[in-house]
């Protein structure tokens, strides 16, 4: 019996071990390109969401990163594409806007600070007559919190990703978060 215990007991451990030594990193794809992480990996909190070093998937999906350390806040920024634009232009003619106050640029901002459970947006643009609008996009809650981890600022990718137009999928089988910019 003490033999049978013994080859239970070391039958556990080892599995165990190997469950650990195998248990797969959470990857992340933009438009089906791998996002390569030098010094800081995603991890999954114990919200279940998928929380990712903000640097490189900035730069995967084209956006600006800009950090206030006095508010620990992390500020993404996209300027809008020109598709975007083509789908106000119907607007702009069916209400004869004039053109000095028909937007020229436009660029959405997400801010991330650590701690909170909301993050919050905005919209700013360049106006046909030169002059620049903020427009508040609001606050919007959230189940996690971005936070530091080994010196590295993490936030969840899918509240980032949506909010800019990406699609957010799973792959169970590789362990991998795939972005896919949708079209405007």
């Amino acid at each position: 019996m003490k033999k049978f215990a013994a080859l239970i007991l070391t039958g556990i451990m080892t599995f165990g071990c190997f469950g650990t030594a195998f248990a797969a990193e959470t990857k992340v794809s933009v438009d089906g390109v791998p996002v390569e992480f030098t010094d800081a990996k995603p991890f999954v909190d114990e919200n279940g969401r998928t929380m990712v070093p903000l640097r490189p998937i900035a730069n995967a999906m084209g956006l600006e990163v800009a950090w206030d350390a006095a508010t620990q806040t992390a500020a993404f920024t996209m300027e809008l594409p020109d598709e975007f634009f083509e789908t106000t232009e119907d607007i702009y003619d069916a209400f004869e806007v004039p053109e000095e106050a028909r937007f020229e640029q436009m660029s959405a901002t997400l801010y991330f600070t650590i701690g909170e459970s909301q993050y919050s947006g905005k919209f700013t643009a360049l106006m046909g007559n030169g002059e620049q609008l903020a427009i508040d996009a609001g606050v919007f809650p959230m189940d996690t919190v971005p936070v530091v981890k080994d010196g590295r600022t993490y936030a969840p990718v899918r509240y980032l990703a949506e909010n800019f137009n990406y699609e957010v999928g799973w792959d169970g089988a590789t362990s991998t978060v795939t972005l896919t910019l949708l079209e405007w």
